[in-house]
């Protein structure tokens, strides 16, 4: 991280201490994590609504209960995906507020810092900005 932090030469990252920027990219990598775990229910979703498609012809009469339990689990997942969705923006949220805390304890610009940020994210995570 810290040769790419000198290679691209930051104006208002490079003033505040070590021990606070690790703390915000530490956050920043619990952020991305979350992120990436969409990805898990989203397959899930796939694959079950595949099973349903394929298995639409071949139902005999035990229907009702295949479709109950598709339907408990497909609730289920979409459960998940909120859980998820609502820690990635808090996450995210709190990212931002403490870069944003951060900066104002510098008396710095906070879309200068904020921009400088992303561009250091975007170089060393290649995640999403902030």
């Amino acid at each position: 991280m810290e040769t790419v932090k000198k290679n691209l030469a930051f104006k208002y990252l490079s003033n505040f201490e070590k021990e606070e920027m690790e703390v915000l990219l530490y956050e920043y990598e619990r952020y991305i994590k979350f992120s990436g775990s969409v990805r898990t229910p989203l397959v899930i979703v796939l694959i079950v609504g595949g099973i349903m498609r394929s298995m639409k012809h071949n139902m005999s009469s035990n229907q009702f209960i295949f479709v109950v339990m598709a339907i408990v689990l497909l609730l289920a997942l979409a459960i998940w995906l909120v859980a998820i969705a609502y820690k990635i923006i808090r996450q995210k949220k709190f990212v931002k507020n403490k870069l944003e805390t951060m900066a104002s304890v510098q008396n710095y610009p906070f879309k200068e810092v904020r921009k400088e940020f992303n561009t250091l994210v975007r170089a060393t995570y290649k995640g999403p900005k902030v």
